[in-house]
């Protein structure tokens, strides 16, 4: 049974760039609840950001788009390694994952900002921020970046796992303030009114994409792709169309 089980999931580990193609799709592992402005589940009009840009990589390539959605960010990683998807969008870069799954080049620069809700004040300093019960949604690196970077006690952390139930928290006082990705604020505030941005934690960070380690072709053409697609002007106009001109602007000064 074990022999047969390797021999079922081989192909699938090694689905590099040319099976894609001899497939014809690519297939985007994505969190369930992940914002339609980042990556909308089903195609249309306004796809998203991260998905205008994996499907232009597709077009190039003669690929179609399969969405392979799973429960919680959490399960994006084990769900590419066991296969069951061909690349994460959207997905910070660290060192820590990095064991697991090779990252392609930037999608954007970010970085981690303190969030809290009017009429509560905005968190001037990580001072302030530990002495708080701080909301994080769970499996993510700015839930990382909350204890690691900002000294918050593990014990004052309370992890959510969708944006909708940790902003619901943050507005009925269960938490004070919430630790999440600048881009993510900019989605937010816009069905969220209210949000208040307060001080960043930790050094700015990178967004790619990631794949499995032994995908070496497939990366290399999707940072080719993601590179080009920077110099081109294209970018720019993806960031404002999704997330506003003071985001690009933000971005802007975060590298």
């Amino acid at each position: 049974m074990a022999a047969l089980a390797l021999a079922v999931a081989a192909p699938l580990l090694a689905a590099d760039l040319a099976e894609l193609k001899s497939k014809g799709s690519i297939r985007v592992v994505v969190a369930s609840d992940e914002a339609p402005e980042t990556f909308a589940l089903q195609p249309g009009a306004q796809p998203g950001f991260e998905r205008e840009l994996i499907e232009g990589f597709a077009k190039v390539q003669g690929l179609e788009v399969t969405t392979v959605p799973v429960k919680s960010h959490a399960e994006r990683i084990p769900a590419l390694v066991a296969g069951k998807g061909d690349v994460i969008v959207a997905i910070f870069d660290t060192e820590e994952r990095r064991k697991l799954v090779d990252f392609t080049a930037e999608v954007m620069p970010t970085h981690n900002v303190v969030v809290t809700v009017q009429p509560r004040p905005r968190v001037a300093n990580l001072d302030e921020l530990r002495k708080l019960k701080v909301g994080v949604i769970q499996g993510t690196q700015p839930a990382q970046a909350a204890v690691e970077s900002g000294g918050v006690p593990q014990s004052s952390v309370q992890a959510f796992d969708t944006i909708a139930r940790l902003i619901d928290a943050l507005k009925a006082g269960t938490v004070a303030a919430a630790v999440m990705p600048m881009s993510e604020l900019a989605l937010a505030s816009k069905r969220f009114p209210g949000l208040e941005a307060g001080t960043t934690i930790g050094a700015p960070g990178t967004s790619s994409w990631a794949v499995r380690k032994d995908n070496a072709a497939l990366r290399t053409a999707l940072s080719d792709y993601l590179a080009n697609t920077r110099r081109s002007g294209s970018w720019n106009r993806l960031i404002l169309k999704y997330f506003g001109e003071e985001t690009l602007r933000v971005l802007g000064r975060a590298r």
